[in-house]
């Protein structure tokens, strides 16, 4: 992200790998639920969501928008 000049304040990054562990493709999944249920998210928010295969040779990116 850092070599095409994306740079986002680690304060907005959400992560809970360190506690949850690696459960593969049910990660974005747990952090979405978590994240839902934390009361930081607000209508109109974007969720910039890039989510890596498992040996990081490919990426999904999802934008999704708060309701």
């Amino acid at each position: 992200m850092k070599l095409n000049n994306i740079q986002i304040p680690q304060e907005k990054w959400f992560l809970n790998l360190h506690y949850v562990g690696n459960v593969g493709a049910a990660s974005i999944f747990l952090a979405l639920e978590e994240l839902f249920h934390s009361g930081k998210l607000k209508k109109g928010q974007k969720l910039a969501l890039i989510i890596p295969e498992s040996a990081r040779f490919s990426y999904a990116n999802i934008l999704l928008t708060v309701c």
